[in-house]
């Protein structure tokens, strides 16, 4: 019998991702996790205070970093009037 193994890793977004909304750290990261038959799937992580999107969402680099930034809308804290 196979077994699968999913496994985790994570990489620096330097200043693709904007920083945490939580604890204002700068040290974010995309997580990048194998599904065993799924396949990857993306997140991201504050590695200050591990704030972060589960990665089990996106299954883009782009759309985790994205979503982490606020989307086309932007972040709450970067908008002038609220919802």
């Amino acid at each position: 019998m196979e077994t699968h193994r999913d496994e985790y890793r994570l990489t620096r977004t330097h200043d693709v991702a904007r920083e945490c909304p939580f604890c204002g750290g700068t040290t974010i990261c995309l997580v990048e996790r194998d599904f065993a038959g799924v396949g990857k799937r993306y997140g991201v992580i504050c590695a200050d205070c591990m704030a972060g999107i589960e990665p089990g969402t996106f299954t883009t680099p782009w759309e985790a970093i994205d979503a982490w930034n606020g989307g086309e809308r932007g972040r709450y804290c970067d908008r002038r009037d609220a919802d």
